[in-house]
């Protein structure tokens, strides 16, 4: 509305605006005002008035109670909004604190609130009056709040005025002792002179959903969410976190497509996960290593994110033993043994200096075959990159590294997708390609994947100093639920979210599933096994020093034989 018609607006007497005694409109205006001053002003600086209405009488009525409101109230910001019935004209703009004006259902209809906040991802708040005939009231009251509920609009309050000059203030509790999903109309507040009689207006609705059933639909990825089929006893960093919000806000959990992987020995991918919740739309949630991604923002509402999962690089560290060859020249460096060769030349130094020298190269070999050395390791992204290693990896991480400007170093590697998002079959994988015919005494294969898991799969496999994980990290992904676009549960789930992360739950459960400690120890660490060509620096070495010898041997045979024949 425009400044001269919101002048004339004011300024102006309607006709029909005195249908009931000039007390009671005062009396309405007053718990209009006393509202708006202890809630609206309170939370935002401004908020959308909207006018719709089927009949004359009731929209005077309506612009008399906002005459007198700008009488009443020194400062209040808002923007006036007409409806009109049959115009097709959109008002944009926010639509987060409301106060709708309506003298029935259908005119109420005629707004369609919901169009203009069907992708945002907050909880709007809708303060309705309902200038109705007594009778019609229960009806109408009924068909706002089946709205309110089937569009996910939870704070709906309607306020109603009787022929008496009653003004009562109700709402809907979809989730309530015996019965879930109602949008039974419940009285709440009422107004009494010159304040309600609670200034609780808008009563939270899921502090406790008194067991009433939130379907979840979930994937089974270890270490984050896992079920024990039997008992259905939650497992896993999620499951953990699930169990914790259904603890909290107490709720029981109904699975989907849980039974249905199983039966076809699957696990989905976090999109098929997503795409079978906008399918169904019955799914409250979603849950099981599922990352806060910006391309399903347009139709799903995240909740805050509750974990930060690390993608790590390792390598096998029997891939880096050290050959036989390798062990026999590791003791000294380069220059030592040109050293070592030159004073050989030098029988004097070599007879002063070779038991010493002896000693130390029995003591250094003893310590390399005792202590398990290797190679150097890679340690950065830079020494993957130079050092042509082979990176194995889920689609989903490769993903998630192209995005990365910063990863270039990863890209620039050779390859190995796995098509499976479980992350043991990215070791699985790393064990094939590094045992594999072909590949080399020092196969240059890093597998990437989550820290958790890798620490949580070495526990379970018993494999205890087995890998090597690269120092830094690769990046990290925000572990979020995803819940129906526009869910009534995101703000409390939110909030929950945070506190849990807050005292440190999440940490504290991520400790269950996996231990650094165990990781990095090796009283369970095995070398491999011996083999034929590991042999044949000492069968090299071996057969040099037997030539030499032979050599000298004979060398001393033909000069006796020489001298013997010149004294003839």
């Amino acid at each position: 509305m425009n400044v001269t018609s919101l002048l004339h607006f004011e300024s102006m007497k309607h006709i029909g605006s005195q249908t009931q005694a000039a007390s009671i409109n005062q009396h309405v205006a007053q718990a209009l005002r006393v509202f708006i001053e202890d809630f609206y002003q309170r939370l935002a600086p401004a908020f959308i008035v909207i006018l719709s209405c089927r009949r004359p009488s009731p929209m005077n009525f309506y612009r008399n109670i906002m005459q007198l409101l700008y009488e009443s109230v020194d400062t209040m910001i808002l923007q006036l909004v007409l409806v009109e019935f049959g115009s097709t004209r959109r008002i944009p703009g926010p639509r987060t604190h409301n106060l709708l004006l309506v003298d029935s259902l259908d005119a109420f209809l005629d707004i369609e609130i919901h169009t203009y906040t069907a992708q945002s991802d907050g909880s709007e708040y809708y303060f309705i009056f309902l200038q109705q005939r007594d009778a019609l009231i229960p009806q109408d009251m009924q068909g706002v709040f089946a709205y309110c509920w089937r569009h996910q609009l939870i704070n709906c309050n309607v306020m109603t005025q009787s022929s008496g000059g009653q003004v009562l203030l109700h709402t809907y509790f979809p989730y309530a002792p015996g019965r879930c999903g109602e949008s039974r109309p419940e009285r709440i507040n009422r107004f009494q002179g010159p304040a309600w009689q609670h200034r609780d207006y808008f009563p939270s609705k899921l502090h406790n959903l008194h067991g009433c059933q939130l379907l979840v639909l979930a994937r089974r990825v270890p270490p984050f969410f896992d079920i024990d089929g039997r008992h259905h006893r939650l497992w896993g960093l999620e499951g953990q976190l699930l169990k914790e919000l259904s603890r909290r806000m107490n709720f029981s959990i109904g699975f989907e497509g849980l039974q249905e992987q199983q039966s076809n020995h699957t696990t989905w991918t976090e999109q098929q996960l997503l795409q079978q919740m906008l399918q169904g739309r019955m799914t409250h949630l979603a849950i099981g290593y599922v990352r806060k991604h910006i391309q399903y923002a347009g139709n799903l509402t995240p909740v805050f994110p509750h974990f930060s999962n690390r993608i790590v690089g390792c390598v096998l560290l029997n891939a880096h033993n050290l050959t036989s060859l390798e062990i026999w020249s590791f003791p000294f460096q380069a220059l030592a043994w040109v050293c070592l060769l030159a004073s050989f030349l030098i029988f004097a130094s070599w007879f002063c200096f070779s038991l010493i020298i002896r000693a130390m190269y029995a003591a250094l070999l003893f310590l390399i075959l005792r202590h398990h050395l290797h190679q150097r390791l890679p340690d950065s992204l830079q020494d993957l990159a130079s050092g042509g290693y082979t990176a194995v990896m889920s689609r989903t991480t490769l993903q998630d590294v192209r995005e990365v400007p910063g990863l270039q170093e990863i890209l620039s590697l050779r390859t190995v997708l796995v098509a499976s998002e479980r992350e043991e079959e990215i070791l699985r994988q790393l064990d094939r390609l590094t045992s594999r015919e072909g590949a080399g005494s020092h196969p240059l294969i890093v597998g990437l994947l989550s820290q958790d898991a890798l620490l949580h799969l070495t526990q379970r496999g018993h494999r205890a100093g087995a890998y090597h994980m690269v120092s830094q990290h690769v990046l990290e992904q925000q572990l979020a639920i995803y819940l129906q676009k526009h869910s009534h549960l995101v703000g409390h789930m939110d909030r929950l979210v945070m506190s849990i992360r807050a005292v440190g739950l999440l940490h504290h459960w991520a400790g269950q599933v996996a231990s650094e400690r165990y990781f990095r120890s090796r009283f369970l660490y095995r070398e491999k096994s011996i083999r034929q060509p590991d042999l044949w620096a000492v069968y090299l070495l071996a057969g040099v020093l037997y030539l030499c010898s032979a050599m000298v041997f004979l060398w001393e045979v033909l000069s006796v034989r020489r001298r013997a024949g010149g004294h003839t």
